[in-house]
């Protein structure tokens, strides 16, 4: 450090939070940036991270505890995290939960054994108590897409309402008054948050729902022969909003199952984009999720709070926006 500074005629300190990933919070300007990393490079400078992490007590590394990894929403959120972690100077462990309370105990027990320095979770069914407790003793947290009830704890998610009312006022411009919803159990917040929007839009036009399929299991499989019974049963065109991905595929499956000309049989807006949506047999408009910016500010909430010592309890509300096709 010593000797690039000289070089550069820059201070030692400046170069040191180049070289540590604090740029940013000192407002070091990217061509300095720049500077430094050239120098450093061709000098082979080489950080002891090892070192590093034990002078200072921390791992530089951080857990997402997500719950399924195969679904595009939560792969988008930890390719955000782990851009914004990089340039923090850290490294992101993903872990994929699941559904599985005890798979969040393990993520949480590696911040308690200090293998990472916090944790960024989604909560799943049966967490709660284990997230209070951790919060209790002072683990660094921030929830995504979900948070605990009456739990303190940062949270970074999108609007799970405003997206339900645009899904549903997409619908009603189409020339539709017959919308049926397909979700997920209400203990899980998103979905009592994206069926208030729903029933919150229907009201203000002073309808009522076609029909309501809550499911318990919200995979595609449950959507698609919940949403079947409902065609063979109403020959009328109808309008369907499909509350996830996963409910969205199996929607369209049974649409397609009982031969329903889309659009003029059916209509469908799901919740999250689907890659490729334009290139399907049937349009898909979709409500869309910031996925990568619900993953970069998740890890600047934590990364604040473990630098700190200060809890937050910030809601962040990021808005979604249509796509219609």
């Amino acid at each position: 450090m010593k000797d690039i500074a000289e070089h550069l005629g820059l201070s030692q300190t400046t170069v040191s939070h180049v070289l540590t990933g604090k740029h940013r919070k000192f407002r070091i300007s990217p061509a300095t940036v720049e500077r430094v990393w050239r120098l450093a490079e061709k000098l082979g400078y080489r950080a002891n991270v090892m070192a590093r992490a034990f002078r200072e007590r921390r791992s530089y590394a951080v857990c997402l505890a997500v719950e399924d990894l195969q679904n595009p929403f939560w792969a988008g959120i930890a390719i955000g995290a782990e851009r914004e972690a990089e340039e923090h100077g850290y490294a992101l462990v993903v872990t994929d939960l699941g559904g599985s309370a005890e798979r969040l105990r393990r993520a949480l027990q590696l911040v308690r054994d200090q293998r990472v320095d916090g944790l960024i979770v989604s909560p799943v069914r049966g967490s709660d108590a284990e997230l209070a407790a951790a919060h209790r003793h002072g683990l660094p947290l921030v929830q995504v897409d979900r948070a605990v009830a009456r739990l303190p704890v940062a949270c970074v998610r999108t609007d799970h309402e405003a997206g339900s009312v645009l899904a549903v006022r997409h619908l009603l411009t189409r020339g539709r008054r017959d919308v049926v919803y397909v979700g997920g159990p209400l203990d899980i917040p998103n979905y009592r948050q994206r069926l208030a929007g729903f029933r919150k839009e229907l009201r203000r036009h002073r309808l009522q729902p076609a029909a309501e399929l809550i499911l318990d299991d919200p995979s595609p499989a449950e959507a698609e022969r919940a949403v079947a019974r409902v065609l063979r049963d109403v020959q009328r065109p109808l309008a369907l909003f499909a509350a996830n991905y996963a409910l969205t595929v199996g929607t369209l499956r049974a649409i397609r199952a009982a031969s329903r000309a889309v659009p003029d049989d059916v209509e469908l807006v799901g919740f999250d984009d689907i890659q490729m949506a334009d290139l399907l047999l049937y349009p898909v408009t979709t409500v869309d999720q910031d996925v990568s910016s619900i993953g970069r500010e998740a890890v600047r909430l934590l990364l604040d709070a473990i630098r700190t010592g200060r809890r937050s309890a910030q809601h962040v509300l990021l808005p979604p926006r249509l796509i219609p096709r």
